[in-house]
């Protein structure tokens, strides 16, 4: 694993960093050089600078908010094949970075560190990047700016970050995307920072009506919801009407189910009903049968019916088993209470006659006279 040692300030540097905390200068920092042999802090002081470089690499990226309010710069260089050009094996042994102080045209090296334990850089692996972090004490950061390379190789951790800012926008819908005008020209705001806006990541289609365009969400919301709105105000009238047909139609079966089932009761009631008629005619109408038990019938097939009675009177009131007839009982009565009336009539007669007799009337002249001689004696 690779290790470097912190970075150092070379002359230029400490100048530049001077002329920031006295407040009367400002520079930037512009990228990076880089050697391949090993070197002592002695080599580098005395040179002014590196004494192997063999390249130069864009700063890809900085860290403004570790150390930026201590005075701290972090600046991330990016080493690969394709940003230090290297047509062969080399190990990264030193990194000097350079800077420019404004109203100057010239580039001068302001710091470096030196390895430890070095990196290598192969052509057996195009696609490996090795990244460095290297940070510069320079006092006031709002005094130096950074250029920065933004056709730079990212770190693993920005491309981690880019990639979940990416899947975050697709999953929202909506991506950032800087604000320009008319002609082209960035958007800025009153404090001159970037304008930046949300654009849809799909160009929906709002009126569902474009072939191979995606459909609108919000749209599609609202037709399901009008279509779910129409399917239940239907399910509740089906569900009313059909339920209510439904009972009619089960009051109906057990109507006809009723119907069915006392069919055989009204025939049994008609025969029941004839069956009165005949108790009260006391006669039964019957079919002669033979000694075979089968029907008796005329030479043109008519069947023999014959009458007979329920109630069997006794007309001479002397059958213990039989009714008596109401006629016979009647006239019977009716001849008692004669005689009975006649035997009445004789007794009338003979006490009427007996109170004529001539002893009768003495007694009650006798009595008369008991009667006159109390109220005299009183």
């Amino acid at each position: 694993m690779s290790k470097y040692n912190r970075t150092k300030l070379l002359p230029y540097g400490l100048r530049f960093i001077q002329g920031v905390v006295r407040g009367n200068t400002k520079f930037e920092i512009k990228g990076a050089s880089f050697g391949v042999t090993q070197v002592t802090d002695n080599d580098v002081i005395s040179a002014g600078k590196l004494p192997n470089i063999v390249g130069s690499i864009p700063i890809v990226a900085i860290d403004d908010d570790s150390l930026a309010s201590q005075g701290v710069l972090g600046i991330e260089l990016s080493f690969t094949q394709k940003s230090t050009g290297i047509n062969h094996d080399v190990t990264l042994w030193d990194v000097q970075i350079n800077g420019q102080q404004e109203r100057d045209n010239q580039e001068h090296p302001i710091a470096y560190t030196i390895a430890q334990q070095p990196e290598t850089l192969t052509l057996s692996d195009p696609s490996f990047e090795f990244r460095l972090m290297v940070y510069v004490q320079v006092g006031d950061t709002d005094k130096v700016t950074i250029n920065v390379n933004q056709d730079g190789m990212e770190s693993r951790a920005e491309h981690a970050r880019d990639f979940n800012r990416l899947v975050s926008s697709i999953a929202e819908g909506y991506i950032e995307v800087d604000l320009k005008d008319h002609n082209g020209n960035q958007v800025y705001d009153s404090n001159h920072k970037i304008v930046r806006v949300k654009r849809a990541v799909v160009n929906t289609d709002k009126s569902l009506s474009i072939l191979n365009r995606a459909a609108d969400a919000k749209k599609v919301g609202e037709v399901l919801g009008a279509i779910d709105s129409q399917l239940r105000a239907l399910d509740q009238l089906l569900h009313t009407n059909y339920a209510t047909l439904l009972d009619l139609n089960d009051v109906k079966n057990s109507i006809l189910a009723n119907a069915d089932a006392n069919k055989d009761q009204d025939n049994k009631i008609a025969v029941l009903q004839n069956r009165a008629s005949e108790l009260e005619a006391n006669r039964q109408t019957i079919h002669l049968l033979g000694h075979d038990w089968n029907g008796l019938s005329g030479h043109t097939s008519d069947s023999f019916n014959a009458t007979r009675q329920f109630i069997v009177n006794d007309v001479t009131l002397t059958n213990s088993n039989g009714f008596a007839n109401a006629k016979a009982t009647g006239d019977a009565i009716k001849q008692n209470y004669q005689q009975l009336s006649q035997a009445i009539g004789i007794i009338f007669a003979w006490l009427d006659n007996l109170g004529n007799q001539q002893i009768i009337i003495d007694l009650k002249n006798r009595l008369s006279a008991l009667e006159n001689s109390k109220k005299e004696n009183k």
